[in-house]
């Protein structure tokens, strides 16, 4: 009967959903398309026309081929992810009584969770002092700090990071951990792309798109006739928690925050 409800929940979720972000994702591929016709214009005016759309139309056509192929196969594995028994949604093993509300490599920083400074300067500046600086003091003396401490300025990147168990270089989040078949996305946790895919489309890009890599062909569909090499995917399968079907009122089917309960008792 629980089986039933979570699978129910998604599939409304789905239908709700769906065509809202294929439209936001077609949106996009038109204003590129519109942007490549154009450049493409100009450059192809000593080419004569019948050859320019044989070739386009060719690898439009072997991209979709492909593409599609590859995309349907992973909605089909998320589908059948989400109403099959989840038994692989278990917490993560965190310290729940060390008074630390983050993960076990992260310390909590002005209500935020980031890599232990121990960490990230192999135990020579244990003191994190803002979200860039790492001090071998709690309280530096004056006229030392470029002694007393060391910074490394970025955004997301350098020492303004989360803890490396949470997601490479991802940035700092709000105490509270995911559980280990989802992954922290913008501060929310969403079962991982990865387990979703079947492996085809590991990286998330949004809440409900996944893609092969990290560049920017995931702002294209995978599968799609517009001749553009996409890598991603967008369902609203996708936008869902870890803990589908797994029997447990403790955990999230739906997209949530990370979870102070699992780091803290």
């Amino acid at each position: 009967e629980r089986l039933a409800s979570s699978s129910e929940e998604s599939d409304g979720r789905a239908s709700d959903r769906q065509s809202t972000l294929v439209a936001t994702s077609r949106l996009w591929r038109l204003a590129a398309v519109g942007a490549l016709a154009a450049a493409g214009l100009l450059c192809l005016l000593g080419t004569t026309r019948s050859s320019v759309l044989r070739a386009a139309l060719g690898a439009a056509v072997g991209l979709s081929d492909v593409g599609a192929a590859s995309a349907a196969q992973a909605q089909s594995l998320a589908a059948q992810e989400l109403t099959t028994y989840n038994n692989n949604n278990t917490a993560p093993a965190e310290d729940l009584h060390d008074g630390n509300p983050c993960g076990n490599d992260e310390e909590e920083h002005l209500g935020l969770c980031y890599e232990k400074c121990t960490i990230l300067t192999d135990q020579k500046y244990a003191h994190r002092q803002s979200a860039w600086t790492c001090c071998n003091a709690a309280v530096c003396p004056p006229f030392t700090m470029m002694s007393c401490c060391k910074h490394n300025m970025g955004w997301c990147s350098g020492f303004d990071i989360a803890g490396m168990e949470e997601g490479k270089k991802i940035c700092p989040h709000a105490p509270g951990v995911c559980l280990t078949d989802e992954e922290l996305f913008l501060d929310v946790c969403y079962m991982k792309c990865d387990t979703l895919t079947g492996g085809a489309y590991p990286y998330r890009t949004a809440s409900a798109t996944c893609c092969k890599t990290t560049d920017a062909s995931c702002m294209f569909e995978d599968g799609v006739k517009d001749g553009l090499n996409g890598n991603a995917i967008t369902n609203a399968t996708f936008d869902v928690g870890g803990g589908c079907n797994d029997d447990s009122e403790s955990t999230h089917c739906k997209p949530h925050a990370p979870q102070e309960s699992l780091t803290e008792a």
